[in-house]
């Protein structure tokens, strides 16, 4: 397993925003400190994939051997179904508190969330065309007759497996609003990235006046 990969000045600031936007159980103090235990970071897996996480196989500690026992619980039973797991040595890392090595195990954390998320989508979209093919409408004996749904053998499908329509449409409706949700934050992350790459050009700006400032030769 490969230690997450080192982030950018931005990367970070995409990190803290994100978790920025995610209720959590603890007041946000410290992303280091707060992160120790990895009870917040299975309650941030919980928030997006509810229905992998279960918090009660999670404890507040400040024991190592609790902490410890807490990563490898997310390891093997969470992030293992989102096709992500953390290094050893990442997880000593955030367990005594090193820099930046939560932040780097979060940032890889989000890919492989929006991933798994995506991946879903794809398979209810293909569930529901699945579940749409048979119901082909046929009037074999007489356009006078009622239509009804048929098999892909022509024959009408017994009342306890015709498909709930409105179920249906709900599920495309939740598909079309989790793709309005993810466009929304892609352009959330540019005009980030935006204010980023402006806030650097002004600090560039002004340390070359102070730079000019200070060189005597400069104001002459």
């Amino acid at each position: 397993i490969m230690d997450a990969p080192q982030l950018s000045e931005e990367e970070m600031q995409l990190v803290y925003n994100w978790i920025d936007e995610i209720p959590l159980s603890r007041p946000k103090k410290n992303i280091t400190r707060d992160f120790a235990d990895g009870v917040l970071a299975a309650e941030v897996v919980r928030h997006f994939i509810p229905k992998l996480v279960d918090l009660h196989n999670y404890s507040a500690a400040h024991s190592v051997a609790q902490k410890k026992y807490n990563w490898s619980t997310l390891n093997t039973k969470v992030l293992k179904k989102i096709g992500m797991q953390i290094s050893k040595s990442d997880i000593d890392q955030i367990i005594c508190g090193t820099p930046d090595s939560i932040e780097r195990v979060l940032r890889l954390m989000q890919t492989k969330i929006a991933t798994y998320k995506a991946k879903n989508i794809t398979s209810s979209q293909e569930l529901v065309s699945e579940k749409m093919a048979p119901m082909k409408m046929s009037h074999p004996y007489s356009k006078d007759k009622k239509l009804l749904p048929v098999d892909v053998h022509g024959d009408p499908l017994p009342p306890s497996q015709l498909i709930d329509t409105e179920l249906l449409t709900e599920k495309d409706q939740t598909i079309g609003e989790l793709r309005e949700t993810i466009e929304i934050m892609e352009q959330k992350i540019a005009k980030l990235e935006q204010l980023i790459k402006l806030k650097d050009s002004k600090i560039q700006t002004l340390t070359n006046k102070l730079a000019q400032s200070e060189d005597p030769k400069a104001q002459l």
